[in-house]
This record gives C-alpha cells, sequence and structure tokens, in this order.
C-alpha cells in the first residue's frame, strides 16, 4: 500500500486496489454585505463527501487498511489550520459511515466507506457592478 492518500475529483478508480474520491454535494451562500457600487461578500459553507473504497480485501476477514485510511483523511480534516490552503478559511469533520451495498452482507471483498466534510471559504468581489 502507497504511504501517500490521493484523492480525485470524480468517479472511483476502480482498477486500482485503493481508491479515495470526493464529490460536493451541498452548498450554503451567505450575503455577508452588498453594496451598489462597491462589490460584494459571500461566504460559502460547501459540503464534500469523501468515497474511499478498498477492494480484493479477505471476505470475513476485516483487514486495517480501510480504517486506517479513514483516520488518516479524519486527522488532516480535523488537524486543519485555518487559511493552510489558500481561500479555505476553515475545514469541519461532519462524520462517516461504512456502505455495505444494498443487502448490507457483511462478507464481501469490496469495502467502501463515505466521509463528510464541510469547508467555508469567502468570495470578495472589490470590483463595482
Amino acid at each position: 500500500m502507497s504511504s501517500q492518500i490521493q484523492i480525485r475529483v470524480g468517479l472511483a478508480n476502480f482498477f486500482q486496489p485503493y481508491s479515495t474520491t470526493m464529490i460536493p454535494t451541498r452548498q450554503q451562500i451567505t450575503q455577508m454585505s452588498l453594496t451598489k457600487f462597491g462589490g460584494g461578500h459571500w461566504q460559502v459553507m460547501a459540503e464534500f463527501e469523501i468515497m474511499v473504497f478498498a477492494k480484493n480485501l479477505p471476505r470475513d476477514n476485516v483487514q486495517p487498511q480501510l480504517g486506517n485510511i479513514e483516520r488518516e483523511i479524519q486527522r488532516m480534516v480535523c488537524m486543519y489550520k485555518p487559511n493552510d490552503i489558500d481561500g479555505v478559511e476553515d475545514m469541519f469533520y461532519i462524520g462517516q459511515d461504512r456502505i455495505y451495498g444494498v443487502d448490507n452482507n457483511w462478507a464481501v471483498s469490496n469495502w467502501q466507506s463515505r466521509i463528510i466534510i464541510a469547508l467555508k471559504y469567502s468570495i470578495i468581489n472589490d470590483e463595482p457592478f
């Protein structure tokens, strides 16, 4: 297993034994200020689902790989320092759950987990409109 987590945007890479994808799910935009000739300031709270896929793990024998990836993503989100990424004011861990398929069969070799996070950032338009 690689020592790095590669998070892709969009669909999973089903050709790799481990895959992590991130898709936006919901956005809440709050208007902070708006002056007629001075631009505007909006605050955005965006939620994302991070999907972690682990395939070809032994049946009925839970391996630690999926849990290790989940905890590493949780650590990165929870230890985020404000403005560590340009424009992202804060990052929040909302929760996670395991996805076992339609029939909730625990004896499968393809495991999946969903982690939900939220990002807070601002949009500032200094140009008059």
